[in-house]
């Protein structure tokens, strides 16, 4: 429509002067358009109101307004008016002579802004098409920033959908009641009537259009009542809608749109190119420095960017804005204050996507106050959270609605592809909504809900940890843990609840065990006895529980050994006090532990009986056959190796016909890697060495096939490595060594990493390269001394002092090995005795001298004696060995 120097542009909503936009509100443009659509009819104040307000009441004082400021927009002030007159009192006439249309205009919106480069967005975009021939109303669905319009504009500029396209930004439609005037404007509907759907649904008859509906989320009632009258009235009409929730309308299909795809791993740069979102970024960076390609040391950064902001297209375009003033290292650890960075969008990108906050406002400010106190209670939730956990924190009377209205929102992804539905908050999302539940003070009461809430499941799962193979727990446990490192550093903060922290610890016992995640559960233990100890009484079997915890990480320590046996006596005695014979026999346990570590068989033959005499009462049958394991331990450290032998395959015997596992939590170990460990040792020494290696494969593998990292590291130092070596296997020994350096290292297992040490050291003797073994073995041997693990010392003096009888360091070598026997005569321990012998005959032979030969003769005497009484077949062979080298008159 033309009169005078302006055109109307009606399908826009727009004034143009001489082609040139005149500013003017919507308001202002749907009268302007409605009254030149009756040129030279009167219409009254009421027809106006009605027609531009529609179901809603507005005063006439509002109605001036508009009309003023629509006349400044046409320089129609003056006294005599040139395009719109007022009857005073009764309404206006529009009185311009309209030009004729020179042609029917195209109904593809001009103004559409031209689409972005699109990345990732291929398969959407041609699914989403095929869905629009077989379905007439499609609305894409997602959360803010995700792409919703950039794929849409695709569409619409796209061939083979419709003849005309038709965009409607409803964005700054606030009231439902005002999407049909909106369209009907839009649409250029000049002549209507009170049935204004009616009006739309008859001027798209017949006509073969695509309408695109944008940003519906504010006005999703009104659109989705628009959307089934369209449908219904106009056969050939189809509707493409975008929203953050679907609209709920009859003949819907909805379109969820995905994050863009993310680099499996921090992959090299030319991997890291052929993610969709690395491309946007990377797109979006050489725009903002006129100049960018992806190097080999930002690639980690900038997938570490992408993967932080979740694959949203808005966020990785805002992140990649900052560059002009930021590194992209600089960035990537900037992002935990994502809204501050996130800013200075592109001008013009709408206000609401000029900065990550304000899209994240947009979708906050038009949910229910019911809605956003949910929203806010679930940010409390890290990553992934099943339905219960979210029904937990909430603390709404109808949380399972308010859960899946989120969901159908946008704000909260759902995964449905697993067993029982699993939920998620965007971790933008997350930490914006924690910012709302902080600023309104429901922090402490969320967190102590969720800290509830583990602790109920922690302890109903305490079982089921004990006794079922990860793979087949019937929860993914591992996955809390996000969460109760969360409730447990709120519930010991200022405004939390301390004697909750302590009982949420108590519970994650046995999953802080069973994931090897020793180092963090002894700062959760050493935090909560700190509490109990200042508060004597308050709980006192959960002291003894955290105690009893306390001594397993520090026992496994290299600093002050101490702890853990005082630990384990304060467990023992507080058992006793309270009559828990559970942490009775675990306190046993873990001080016969210490005396076999300590090499003190004799001490710990005491402790195996009393805990053989304390299991006979007990209502689990286990632990009986636990004592069986221990007492078969503790025989062969004293050299009595087929008494072990039999003990030990009668505990396996026994063991299988139980279920199996639970002790694992309760003594450390996997009960069957354990005793195996020690029947491989056995074997060895009984002469069945390709046996003992046999057994020694098949417990590696078990114990990896379980995953415990624990007692796969313990049968890795105690019997793979060093029967490996004793075998003459050095190949296989180097693998094993490598296997438990690289388990000990990951978990700080500095104990087990010495005894790498030490293996490797014995390798490298074996090697030719004495100087060098021990220059390894001593510091060693040192750190296993100082931490109060003496097991292997006896064996690995007896390596030493080879080492240094190589280097004709004689009475150094001399003295290490008396050493060694020393500690033999005094402890019990004998498992190595004729080891000992032997090693002492070879050193006192290579320091020559008078009576070396007759020295060297009378050790071997006493290796072979000692051998033949403990029926240790593989060392007699050694000893056979020498004293035919002897008698050969070589010196081995």
């Amino acid at each position: 429509m033309q009169f005078g120097p302006f055109t109307i542009a009606p399908g826009r909503r727009a004034l143009l002067r001489d082609g040139k936009l005149v500013p003017l509100g919507s308001r202002a443009a749907d009268i302007l358009i409605f009254l030149a659509s009756h040129p030279g009819e009167l219409k009254t104040n009421a027809e106006i109101v009605r027609h531009v307000w529609p179901n809603t009441f507005v005063e006439e004082a509002n109605l001036r307004v508009h009309i003023s400021a629509l006349r400044k927009a046409l320089d129609d002030t003056q006294k005599e008016p040139k395009f719109i007159t007022n009857v005073p009192g009764r309404g206006y006439t529009f009185i311009a002579d309209l030009a004729p249309p020179a042609s029917q205009p195209s109904l593809v919106p001009a103004h559409l802004p031209a689409s972005p480069r699109i990345f990732g967005r291929e398969q959407s975009i041609a699914l989403i098409a095929s869905q629009l021939v077989r379905s007439r109303l499609l609305t894409i669905v997602g959360p803010g920033g995700i792409g919703k319009s950039t794929v849409a504009r695709a569409l619409a500029a796209g061939e083979g959908l419709a003849a005309e396209v038709v965009w409607i930004d409803l964005s700054e439609v606030a009231q439902s009641a005002l999407v049909e005037t909106s369209i009907a404007s839009a649409l250029g509907i000049l002549s209507r009537t009170d049935d204004l759907l009616g009006d739309i649904a008859r001027h798209l008859a017949e006509r073969d259009i695509l309408l695109v509906l944008d940003s519906c989320e504010q006005v999703v009632d009104g659109a989705a009542a628009l959307a089934e009258a369209i449908l219904r009235g106009a056969p050939a009409t189809r509707i493409l809608a975008t929203s953050r929730e679907p609209l709920r309308a009859d003949g819907e299909r909805v379109h969820r749109l995905p994050p863009l795809e993310l680099p499996s791993t921090a992959s090299r740069a030319r991997e890291a190119m052929m993610s969709p979102a690395v491309q946007l970024f990377v797109e979006r960076a050489d725009a903002c420095l006129g100049s960018y390609e992806l190097s080999e040391a930002d690639a980690p950064h900038v997938v570490d960017i992408c993967a932080r902001l979740d694959g949203i297209a808005l966020a990785i375009e805002l992140a990649a804005g900052r560059l002009e003033t930021i590194s992209i290292p600089g960035l990537a650890s900037s992002l935990s204050d994502c809204f501050r960075v996130l800013t200075r969008g592109r001008r013009t990108a709408l206000p609401r996507h000029q900065t990550l906050r304000a899209t994240l406002d947009w979708s906050y400010t038009i949910l229910s106050a019911q809605e956003k106190t949910a929203l806010t209670e679930l940010s409390v939730l890290r990553g992934w959270f099943s339905g219960d956990a979210g029904m937990a924190v909430l603390s709404g009377a109808e949380a399972e609605d308010d859960l899946a209205s989120l969901v159908a929102k946008s704000l909260v992804a759902a995964d449905t592809h697993t067993i029982g539905t699993r939920y998620r908050l965007l971790d933008t999302t997350r930490i914006y909504a924690a910012e709302k539940l902080a600023a309104g003070n429901g922090t402490d009461a969320a967190m102590a809900r969720l800290a509830a809430y583990l602790q109920a499941v922690l302890e109903r799962a305490e079982q089921e940890l004990y006794s079922t193979a990860m793979a087949e727990w019937s929860k993914d446990f591992s996955s809390q843990m996000a969460n109760l490192r969360a409730a447990l550093d709120w519930a010991f903060s200022p405004t939390g609840d301390p004697l909750l922290g302590v009982r949420l610890t108590v519970a994650s016992l046995p999953l802080f065990f069973r994931l090897s995640l020793l180092d963090e559960c002894l700062v959760a233990v050493t935090r909560a006895i700190a509490y109990l100890e200042e508060r004597p009484g308050l709980d006192e079997r959960s002291r003894m529980k955290l105690y009893a915890a306390l001594g397993w990480p520090q026992m496994r320590s290299t600093d002050a050994p101490e702890h853990g046996i005082a630990a384990w006596s304060t467990t023992l005695r507080i058992a006793e006090e309270i009559g828990d014979a559970d942490h009775q026999l675990r306190a046993i346990w873990a001080l016969w532990v210490d005396a076999i570590n300590r090499g003190e068989p004799r001490l710990g033959m005491a402790f195996a009986e009393k805990f053989g005499v304390l299991a006979c009462s007990s209502a689990d049958p286990m632990d009986v056959i636990i004592g069986k394991r221990m007492r078969g331990a503790t025989l062969h450290w004293l050299g009595r190796h087929q008494e072990s032998h039999d003990e030990l395959r009668q505990m396996l015997r026994d063991y299988t016909s139980l279920p199996a596992g639970q002790h694992s939590i309760r003594f450390q170990f996997d009960q069957r890697v354990t005793a195996r460990i020690i029947l491989a040792r056995a074997m060895w020494l009984l002469g069945d060495e390709e046996g003992a290696l046999l057994e020694v494969q098949e417990t590696v593998d078990y114990a990896s096939e379980i995953r415990h990292t624990l007692s796969l590291s313990n049968v890795l130092a105690e019997a793979a490595c060093p029967l490996a070596l004793l075998s003459g296997r050095d190949d296989l020994a180097a693998g094993y060594i490598a296997s438990l350096r690289e388990h000990t290292k990951a978990l700080s297992l500095d104990v087990w990493h010495a005894y790498a040490d030490c293996f490797e050291a014995e390798r490298l003797l074996r090697a030719g390269q004495a100087e060098e073994s021990i220059r390894q073995l001593r510091p060693a041997m040192a750190t296993l001394e100082g931490a109060g693990f003496t097991l292997f010392q006896a064996y690995f003096q007896s390596v030493a002092a080879l080492a240094l009888s190589e280097q004709a360091r004689h009475a150094e070598a001399a003295r290490m090995v008396e050493a060694a026997l020393d500690h033999c005569r005094l402890s019990g321990e004998r498992w190595c005795l004729p080891e000992l012998h032997r090693v002492r005959a070879r050193v006192v032979l290579a320091a020559g001298g008078e009576g070396a030969l007759a020295g060297a003769t009378e050790n071997l005497d006493l290796a072979a004696a000692a051998a033949e009484e403990d029926g240790a077949l593989a060392w007699s062979r050694r000893i056979d060995r020498d004293r035919r080298a002897l008698d050969a008159g070589i010196g081995g």
